[in-house]
């Protein structure tokens, strides 16, 4: 019988780990692992409990499945329209004219967000929020009540079963925004205050506990004695130092506890270097065979 890989660079410790697990598989049980559910971009479906699904997660990967050669940058078709709107807002930060636009972010419920202010004219106000893995646009109005401080009603589109009204007052001198949101429909929803702070988002390579995942190409040595936890830790710190705003509830309770991450976007792969497209596709590698064959078998 033959098993085929996925890449010839799969180290030889690997290999054999994964020929004799799947050998006692078989000969165990008759048979092999159900196929795994794809959806249209071939990616596979996963839900939002890790500890039931596996440690992950590929609406976190951005990496491609063991049928796909795929590069990291172009799985999952198209740029997200989203994300392109928020590319054409930046860079914010280096605006002289008007200076209340930016990036204002901080805790919001259980999350983290990020309510960035683009423009500003005649009383009127645009803007965007980031947050728990979604990009609402939100617009409406503000004032100026005294100098430096300002008050802001902005509103979400509606057309979300959990959109709302952001209301704030935000003081230019010390760059916060405190405010309050309210959702349009209470039954499912919550009301929430929030305290946040003006930031510049910027990419840092020596953010996390795995930095060398994005300051060179990994080895086989880097990776052998890694669990499946770390290796998606280490995969999925590569997104989030491009400021990846994570759709699964475990991997952002994790990083969103870290004071240097920042949700940025929904699509960031565009923005991943060469050396991190390879290292992600070695990573994945990694968690796919020890996941499939290896778990079963203990270490």
């Amino acid at each position: 019988m033959t098993i085929e890989m996925k890449r010839s660079k799969i180290p030889q410790k690997l290999m054999t780990v994964v020929m004799t697990a799947s050998v006692l598989f078989l000969t165990s049980c008759g048979g092999s692992d159900p196929e795994p559910e794809i959806d249209g971009n071939d990616n596979l479906l996963v839900t939002e409990d890790v500890t039931n699904s596996g440690t992950d997660v590929l609406d976190e990967s951005l990496a491609s499945t063991l049928s796909d050669a795929s590069s990291p940058r172009s799985i999952g078709g198209d740029k997200d329209v989203n994300q392109s709107f928020i590319d054409d807002m930046f860079p914010l930060e280096d605006n002289t004219v008007d200076q209340i636009l930016g990036c204002y972010v901080g805790g919001f419920g259980k999350n983290k967000i990020n309510l960035t202010i683009y423009e500003t004219k005649n009383g009127n106000a645009e803007g965007y929020s980031v947050c728990a893995g979604n990009f609402r646009k939100v617009t409406g109005t503000f004032d100026l009540m005294e100098e430096d401080h300002y008050t802001f009603s902005l509103k979400e589109p509606g057309d979300d079963q959990y959109d709302g009204i952001f209301e704030f007052n935000l003081d230019a001198s010390d760059e916060m925004v405190k405010g309050s949101w309210t959702p349009y429909k209470e039954k499912g929803n919550s009301a929430k205050t929030y305290e946040l702070k003006k930031r510049k988002f910027e990419y840092k390579t020596d953010l996390g506990t795995y930095p060398e995942a994005s300051q060179r190409v990994l080895t086989d040595d880097d990776l052998n004695n890694l669990g499946e936890y770390e290796l998606t830790e280490m995969r999925n710190e590569i997104y989030a130092r491009h400021g990846y705003c994570f759709k699964n509830k475990e991997w952002r309770s994790v990083f969103e506890g870290y004071d240097w991450y920042m949700p940025m976007g929904t699509d960031i792969r565009g923005k991943l270097t060469d050396v991190e497209v390879e290292n992600i596709e070695l990573i994945y590698e990694y968690e796919s065979y020890l996941e499939e064959y290896y778990d079963g078998f203990g270490r």
